[in-house]
């Protein structure tokens, strides 16, 4: 009886849901007068596109461009105000007088900020782009259009999420943008319940320090540690030698690559979400 009663403090189904359902009825204007804006914003933007190129509009570049800006820009702007109780202390005392744990709100902001929105956004860019694929590809084929050196012009394929950016030599790591954009969304997210007032402004620059300094780390104390002319991958020179290609670069053991990489790839949100639980824990206290 005891354990029982320890999980249901936790996290409670019953308990959570309602709590799911308030914050949608809270909200339920604010995110509906969203989507129809978001499918505007796309709109206008693609039909611009379409309007001014020629030749190939909207092609897989232009495609991965909108929908990562978007994607990058709104979720980013979003997650920085799924905790946003806390910027008046009024609401935040009604927030936190709710009676769910800490899990339970925790997990409520994950699943509308992170899941939610990506699905929904999505959707959104995918019910704008296939219409105007479809568009951008019967005024090819009825213009006969052609590029400047007489050449047909291919249909435009309709971009895949999963994909990766087209033409990038990141290609093989098709899903890097898309564990950037929660890794970066997560920390927005932490910065709604740790900054009071301009999470986003103040988020954004936390996260540009962060990086500046990250960087910063590696050029002057890895770099420096190297044996002269060696660089680290990705950021090597190329050095030609009789027409034989030679390229003097260090990088991790395959190994350590294997047990590093996907904790770099996918231990970064749940590190910030998992900071998020204890923030809004330490707020209840």
């Amino acid at each position: 009886m005891k354990d029982r009663s320890a999980v249901n403090q936790t996290f409670s189904m019953d308990r959570w849901a309602k709590l799911m359902t308030l914050h949608w009825s809270v909200n339920r204007k604010r995110y509906l007068l969203a989507i129809p804006a978001m499918l505007g914003l796309l709109l206008v933007w693609e039909g611009f596109i379409v309007i001014e190129n020629t030749f190939q509009p909207l092609d897989e570049g232009f495609q991965s461009l909108t929908y990562y800006v978007g994607l990058y820009t709104v979720g980013c702007l979003y997650a920085s105000t799924i905790f946003g109780e806390f910027d008046i202390k009024a609401q935040g005392i009604v927030w936190l007088a709710i009676p769910a744990s800490s899990l339970e709100k925790m997990l409520c902001g994950l699943v509308y900020s992170a899941i939610t929105f990506f699905v929904v956004y999505t959707l959104a860019f995918y019910l704008v782009d296939i219409p105007m694929i479809r568009v951008v590809n019967g005024l090819i084929k009825n213009g006969h259009r052609t590029w400047a050196e007489g050449q047909p012009i291919d249909p435009v394929p309709v971009f895949h999420v999963f994909n990766g950016m087209p033409n990038d030599y990141l290609r093989h790591l098709s899903s890097l943008y898309l564990l950037f954009y929660f890794a970066l969304q997560s920390a927005f997210a932490l910065g709604s319940v740790y900054f009071k007032r301009y999470a986003f402004i103040k988020t954004g620059v936390a996260v540009a320090i962060a990086l500046i300094c990250f960087m910063t780390l590696q050029q002057r104390l890895i770099e420096q540690t190297l044996p002269q002319g060696w660089h680290r991958q990705f950021f090597y020179d190329w050095i030609i030698d009789g027409g034989t290609l030679h390229v003097r670069a260090v990088r991790l053991s395959p190994l350590l690559g294997a047990i590093l990489g996907p904790m770099l790839l996918y231990g970064i949100p749940v590190i910030f979400w998992t900071a998020t639980y204890f923030r809004i824990k330490e707020k209840e206290v």
